[in-house]
């Protein structure tokens, strides 16, 4: 288990990597968050690729901390952040993560479970209770990480498609952050399929959307082919 996992970890030669360091932000009415979330970086990225993968997964960490403040309302913590519901209009699909015993009624719910769920994940990062967060080069798709069962001690590692990276006109900084929020959702114990209704998909989608309303004339997979 987390023993056995820590010690193939060690065990992995970290010489091919370098370690990144990115700035959590702090939201009100959250305690106890790192100064920064740590990532051991496959060294055959470029420093152009390097740089759109911090500025990824900053936006995504920005949309965290706005959720946060957003639900906070002053110190009520009864708020409904932008990206609650904007996912609310959308997502009624599989809401619920496959550690929770509860059922989860909407998908500002959802959203609320998600974005804790993250807070968890950048604190087992952060203060170094889970495993290294490693990002690996892969030559398919966008960007990949495996569901997760449990909720604490869950490394925030990623695969992405260094190719993908180089094209900015096709992988715009927004589809990154979108897609990179699919694969933490997935780290975070939400499960496909990554289509219209799901959450999994419909959270993100609002991501890469800026938050904006669907235009019908603009698809959805459009959009969700940037996830795995």
């Amino acid at each position: 288990c987390l023993k056995t996992c820590l010690k193939k970890c060690k065990k992995k030669p970290l010489k091919d990597y370098k370690r990144i360091a990115i700035e959590v932000p702090k939201p009100q009415g959250v305690k106890n968050v790192p100064t920064h979330i740590h990532f051991y970086l496959h060294k055959s990225f470029t420093d152009e690729q390097e740089r759109r993968i911090r500025g990824g997964i900053g936006s995504v960490l920005t949309r965290w901390y706005t959720h946060h403040n957003q639900k906070w309302n002053g110190g009520t913590n009864t708020g409904i952040s932008d990206l609650a519901a904007c996912t609310n209009r959308y997502a009624t699909k599989k809401l619920k993560p496959v550690w929770a015993k509860l059922s989860v009624p909407n998908g500002i719910a959802a959203t609320n479970l998600a974005m804790n769920q993250l807070t968890q994940l950048i604190r087992d990062n952060g203060f170094k209770k889970s495993p290294p967060a490693t990002i690996n080069p892969r030559s398919s798709t966008t960007i990949y990480a495996p569901t997760a069962s449990t909720k604490r001690r869950v490394p925030l590692s990623l695969q992405i498609n260094p190719k993908q990276l180089d094209n900015s006109s096709l992988l715009t900084d927004l589809d990154l952050s979108g897609s990179i929020c699919h694969a933490w959702l997935h780290r975070a114990g939400w499960t496909d399929p990554k289509v219209t209704s799901y959450f999994i998909s419909e959270c993100p989608m609002c991501m890469m959307r800026n938050l904006d309303a669907k235009n019908s004339h603009v698809s959805d997979s459009s959009f969700y082919k940037f996830f795995d």
